[in-house]
Order: C-alpha cells, then structure tokens, then sequence
C-alpha cells in the first residue's frame, strides 16, 4: 500500500496531466482570435499609450490659456560690513534677511501661437486615434490569411488521408485476388508505390499545416510552444460565385471610411496648422503681470525710551533751595517682529510686458520654412495613400476576378477528374486496364482535388479583401 504523500504526489501529477492535456487542447475559433490580438497586441498597446500622451499633450495646450502663478522666498545671512538702509550707514553685524513674493502672468495675446496649437494637438490626436484603427485592420488582415492558410492545409491534410485510405482498400482488395490468382503480384508493387508517394504527400501537406499554425501564432504573439486547435468553420460545399462590383465604385467607398486615408487628410490639416504657429512668432505677445512681495530683515529696529527709576536735578525753584529733578529715561533699540515686519513691509505691483521680435537668428524664418515643407510632405504623402489604396484594390480586384475563374475552371477538371478515375476503377475490375493506369488516374483526381481546395481559399481571402476595403467586416 502506498504512503499517504506518494498518493499526494500522485494525485497532484495526476491533476497536473488532466491541466496540461486540457491547456494543449484549447480551441480558437475566428473570433476568438480576433479578440485576443486585439487585446494583447504589442503593437496595439503601444499605439494606445502614444494616444494617451496625445490626450495629454492636447491638455496641457488648453491650459496655456490660463495664468501662470509662482510664488517665491529668498533666506540671507549676511556677515561682515552691510549696509543699513534704516541708518544710512555702514554697521559690522549679522544680519538676517527673507522674502516672500507671488508673481502671476497672463498672456493676452501671443499671436495665435495658444489657440492654433491647440487645434493642431486636435489633429494629432485624431491621426493617432486612425493610426491604431488601421494597425487592428492590418491585425485582421493577417490573422485572416494565417487562418485561410490553416483551413486550406486542413482541408488538403483530411482529403489526402481519405485519399490514402481508398488506397489501401485498394491494396488489399489486391492482395486477395493475388491469393486466388486473380491478379498478378506487379500490381500489388504499383500500389504500394502510390501509397509510398501519398505518404509523401500527407507528409508534406502536415508540414504545410504546421507551418500555418506557426504563423498564426506569431500573429497572435503567443508562445510558439503553446498548441492549440483552430475551429473550422462549415463552408458550403459550392459557393454561389457573385459578379465583383466596379473596382471604382469600390475605391470611391473606401476613400471615405478608410482610417489610413482619413488619417493621412488630418495630418495635412496638422501641418497646416503647424505654418501658422510659426508664422505667430513673428507677432509681438502681450501679457498682464502681477505680483505682491513682502520682507523681514534683522536691521529694522524701533527706538524706546525707558524711563530707569533714577531722578535727575536740572535746576532749584527760584528764590528758594528746593532742587527741580526729571526723572531719568534712557533710549532702548528693539527689533521689529516677525509678523509686523511681514505686513507692515507688504506691497502690490501691477503692469503689463510687450515683447516685440526684432532678430532671432532668423530662427522663425527657418521655422516657417520648415513647416511649410512639411506641409508639403504631408500632402505628398496623402496622395501616395491615395495611390498606393488605388492599386491595392485594382489588384485585389484583378485576383478576386482570377480566382472566380481559377475555382471554376478548377471545379470543372476536379469533375473530370473524379470521372476519369471512377471508369479507370470501372475498366480495372474488368481487366481493360493495368493497376499503373489506375494510378495515374487517381494521382490526377488528387492533384485536381488539392488545386480545386487551394482555388476555393484563394477566392474567399480575396472576396474578403474587396469587402475589407469597403469597410465590411470580416467574417468566417
């Protein structure tokens, strides 16, 4: 009987297989990849936070047209010769000193620097915000060939297993007819040569599948270690094959949905905008200022006279000897407090500050030139979206028609090829024909088969891609 902690070790691994089997058995279907990239995407999360510090940046533009408060204080010790204001004189001492002072300033005008950079941190924000929108189209669009790739192979995997299988009915339904001499033994060696080629085959077309799975994951930018299953979805068995719409009718609709194009025009706006803020530092700015300041220092003193007790005689009263005395009062110097100095020493300043560019090192003029050709980029680069959107579609459109064609023609020869082999399998049970023509009949019907899937996908991703660019969605 085992021990009670070997039971322990073995229920946990027990229950440690049961996770992992599960873990290596998990399904993804098309949504489900969908989402997650759209969570967990590196990429994504970065362009989210640089549309967090565009919010930003858009926040701190509004709050310059608010003042600009500061308050400040200034501690001194002075030891040695100073001078005394109070005085009016040189003293040897040790002096303290400090300051307090708020100082305020509003910009009233800057030449419209405040409001056209906020309009432009508008923009900004907006072409980051499509930026990201176009990268998660771009996510989609990969995951959708990574998972037409996968069912392809899949398709192509499950048809050349079924394939194999026939074949070896096949060889054995031979190797009873040579037994009771039906056959001869060269017909047994032609179809273990087709079942060694479809081994290759399957072996390749598993490769293919593997690889599929490979990309996916990286797409998704999971662990390459991780396994999991694609869900396939039921397709129907013939596709009713739609006449394409006008390529320029669906480049005109993806001219107004498209996040690429909406964001290429709002960077053209951005440099604009960008020529006028340049162009307002050649305005002289006004601004409104303020401040209030007080201090305490050790030198302001107030004399008091202090009456000490003691008499003094000035004199006698007249016509007699009686002494006429004052009492005796000397003059004390005491420091000011604190607190009186502060309020006492209190003031406010009021005025206005006009600056006026002169020269700068024509460091405006630069600006406003490189602005300008900016502009002139941007624009640019517009049209070249416009451009490169134009040819992605024609070609799209140009495959989408090829492949409608390809999977029609494909059908077709995948009919006659399955016709040929069912009379080739009609004539061997006759005798009209050899085990060897057998075969090539059946390697046509594969081959035609596998072109037949392959043109089938083919159509799909490029249907879908037309519906992309109309701004559908993506579906499976």
């Amino acid at each position: 009987m085992l021990k009670t902690p070997y039971k322990f070790i073995l229920f946990a691994l027990t229950l440690t297989m049961l996770s992992f089997t599960s873990y290596t058995q998990e399904v993804w279907n098309w949504q489900k990849c969908i989402d997650y990239a759209l969570k967990n995407n590196l990429q994504l999360k970065q362009s989210e936070l640089n549309i967090q510090l565009g919010e930003s940046t858009l926040k701190q533009q509004k709050l310059n047209f608010s003042p600009t408060i500061n308050g400040s204080s200034n501690y001194d010790l002075k030891i040695g010769n100073n001078y005394d204001f109070f005085a009016n004189t040189y003293t040897k001492a040790i002096v303290h000193y400090q300051d307090y002072g708020i100082n305020a300033s509003q910009t009233i005008f800057d030449g419209l620097i405040t409001p056209n950079s906020i309009k432009k941190s508008k923009f900004d924000l907006q072409a980051l915000q499509l930026d990201k929108q176009t990268l998660a189209n771009n996510i989609q669009l990969q995951i959708l060939t990574a998972f037409l790739n996968i069912m392809n192979a899949n398709e192509q995997y499950h048809q050349a297993i079924a394939q194999k299988a026939i074949t070896q009915e096949q060889l054995e339904r031979m190797k009873t007819l040579i037994t009771a001499g039906g056959a001869a033994e060269k017909a047994l060696l032609d179809i273990e040569s087709q079942l060694t080629t479809e081994d290759l085959s399957i072996s390749q077309i598993k490769n293919q599948l593997d690889i599929s799975y490979l990309n996916l994951k990286i797409v998704l930018q999971l662990d390459i270690k991780q396994t999991i299953t694609v869900q396939i979805p039921e397709l129907p068995e013939n596709f009713a094959i739609a006449p394409l719409e006008d390529v320029n009718t669906i480049f005109t609709d993806a001219l107004g949905i498209r996040p690429e194009i909406k964001s290429s025009q709002i960077k053209v706006q951005s440099a604009k905008k960008q020529i006028a803020i340049a162009r307002g530092s050649y305005s002289p700015t006004l601004n409104v200022i303020a401040n209030t300041n007080t201090f305490y220092t050790s030198q302001s003193t107030t004399a008091k006279q202090v009456i000490t007790g003691n008499s003094t005689a000035i004199g006698f009263v007249e016509g007699t000897f009686q002494r006429v005395l004052v009492p005796e009062v000397i003059s004390e110097v005491i420091k000011n407090p604190y607190g009186k100095q502060l309020n006492k020493n209190l003031s406010y300043a009021f005025g206005a500050s006009l600056n006026i560019p002169i020269y700068n090192k024509y460091q405006t003029q630069t600006a406003v030139k490189q602005s300008k050709l900016n502009y002139q980029l941007a624009v640019l680069m517009e049209k070249q979206s416009e451009t490169d959107l134009f040819n992605n579609i024609q070609q799209a459109y140009i495959k989408a028609q090829a492949a409608i064609e390809n999977y029609k023609a494909a059908e077709r020869n995948f009919e006659t090829a399955k016709k040929s082999y069912d009379y080739a399998i009609e004539r061997l049970a006759v005798g009209s024909v050899n085990q060897l023509e057998v075969n090539l009949a059946k390697t046509n019907l594969e081959t035609a088969q596998s072109k037949y899937t392959q043109t089938k996908y083919e159509y799909l991703f490029n249907t879908k891609l037309l519906d992309f660019y109309q701004g559908k969605k993506i579906e499976l």
